[in-house]
């Protein structure tokens, strides 16, 4: 038996090791060990990872996602896109992109919400930095879009998207957030656009993966678990319970729901 099949086997369960012996030939193909090493930086160690995957029927999307991690995105649609900054395209979208790297950057955007609407972005600036690559996009009109004059407020009127935040997460995969200007006044206010940036404007996605060198994933192709949270490692880690802001992961592993970090804890403590 290869490297590669024994490490999977030995972590992951031995179903799970026999589908990605059928299924990622090509990644074998690099050497004995590449395969064993892309899945494990990927998802933590898990026995029941492959029996989630064929319950909540994700194994198409698992093998698109294991991928377009390794090789990238190789479809020739997003290379028919003529290579501009998202500086640029986002102006053709009528928008000014901010970048932010900065809590005094980040803080001078939370003047265009209502109080009752800021971000949760502004309540600890110095920790979402540290997870996520930050940046605002203003309307080139925002002046004139008034809060008042929208009563009934939708998730992508012309008020709710006049100011929005992309929110990349750092790590491995750069998991997009796209934020609104309603924050929780709204429903799925975190997801406008649906998170996709093509509907901000054709070739911002691209854009900035060639700019920034992100890891996009597709909508299509990116991988959502029940029970299952991205840690700022980059890993998928399946969830036993969230208590008291912290998720309880399988091998003793706690992860902070808002700042992300793996905690590893000692199995003796009591």
């Amino acid at each position: 038996m290869t490297k590669d099949f024994e490490i999977i086997k030995k972590q992951y369960g031995e179903q799970f090791a026999q589908y990605c012996r059928d299924n990622f030939s090509t990644i074998q193909e690099c050497g004995d060990g590449v395969l064993s090493a892309h899945i494990e930086s990927m998802f933590a160690h898990n026995k029941s990872l492959y029996r989630d995957l064929v319950e909540q029927g994700q194994l198409e999307s698992f093998k698109n996602y294991v991928n377009f991690i390794f090789f990238g995105n190789t479809e020739e649609s997003a290379n028919n896109y003529v290579v501009d900054t998202p500086y640029n395209i986002m102006k053709k979208a009528g928008y000014t992109l901010y970048e932010c790297n900065t809590v005094k950057e980040v803080a001078k955007f939370k003047s265009y919400y209502e109080t009752e609407e800021a971000l949760c972005t502004f309540d600890n600036i110095k920790s979402r930095l540290k997870r996520c690559h930050i940046f605002f996009a203003v309307k080139d009109n925002v002046d004139k879009i008034q809060r008042v004059n929208f009563t009934n407020p939708q998730r992508q009127d012309e008020y709710g998207t006049s100011v929005i935040s992309l929110q990349f997460d750092r790590g491995l995969v750069n998991s997009l957030s796209i934020k609104n200007r309603y924050n929780h006044t709204v429903a799925n206010s975190d997801s406008t656009f649906s998170n996709n940036l093509e509907n901000i404007y054709p070739g911002l996605t691209q854009s900035f993966i060639n700019y920034y060198n992100y890891k996009i994933l597709p909508i299509a192709q990116d991988l959502e678990l029940d029970s299952y949270t991205r840690a700022n490692d980059g890993k998928l880690y399946k969830v036993n319970k969230l208590v008291n802001g912290y998720y309880y992961c399988p091998n003793n592993i706690m992860i902070g729901e808002k700042s992300r970090n793996v905690i590893q804890v000692d199995a003796n403590t009591k």
